[in-house]
């Protein structure tokens, strides 16, 4: 996959990212920042260009405040080496992009005990409850035009292995067509990846995240 396709890609999910964290976004110097604005990442830098690694890691680095690096590669390895070279730490090296068609998503019925709230205001968020009312998975999906990013899927400790996650982006999926969209774009951790496979999505390309050190 080209740069141009991939920098396409990565607007493309970062503008259902800024829609579900309500954050904005602008470019610098033709690179695309988001204002996060939290206490140890107040503004995140998303690379696809694999020549412009090291210059922005660069950028990133020489900053005051606690500020990410997000570079979207085929060549992780390369792209740690780099960034780690101008003085930022990675935090997480081995994150997934993946996408998927939504209209022929599998949708899974809750197992028995457990009931799905679904809520659109606008993003579309999805709580599956026990019978007491406690919380046992969640996860939002933001639909931007034919595009609905998947954010924040969660299932918690005493919850797992019980098919609550595809309970959750089968529920998802299948609202976000309701809305318009056709395609599914997401970042996964090594854990998702194996969920997210099972129900049909493809990998586009990995994902580094690094940070400077005011962002510890």
């Amino acid at each position: 996959m080209s740069d141009n396709e991939l920098d396409s890609l990565a607007e493309r999910w970062h503008r259902g990212w800024i829609a579900a964290d309500g954050l904005t976004s602008e470019r610098r110097d033709g690179r695309l920042v988001v204002h996060v604005n939290r206490s140890r990442r107040q503004y995140e830098w998303i690379v696809t260009d694999s020549g412009d690694v090291a210059e922005t890691a660069g950028i990133v680095a020489a900053t005051t405040e606690p500020n990410w690096l997000s570079v979207l590669t085929d060549a992780p390895e390369e792209v740690t080496a780099a960034v780690e070279a101008a003085g930022l730490v990675v935090a997480r090296p081995d994150e997934t992009f993946m996408r998927r068609s939504l209209a022929d998503h599998p949708v899974a019925a809750p197992p028995a005990g457990y009931a799905i709230e679904v809520t659109r205001d606008p993003v579309i968020g999805v709580r599956v409850l026990t019978a007491g009312g406690e919380q046992a998975a969640s996860g939002l999906m933001a639909v931007v035009g034919e595009d609905a990013v998947a954010h924040r899927i969660e299932t918690a400790e005493a919850h797992r292995r019980r098919g609550l996650g595809s309970v959750v982006m089968g529920t998802l999926a299948r609202a976000a067509v309701e809305g318009g969209a056709k395609t599914g774009l997401l970042f996964s951790s090594t854990d998702g990846v194996h969920l997210y496979g099972r129900l049909g999505w493809e990998r586009i390309c990995g994902l580094v995240v690094a940070r400077n050190e005011a962002g510890a």
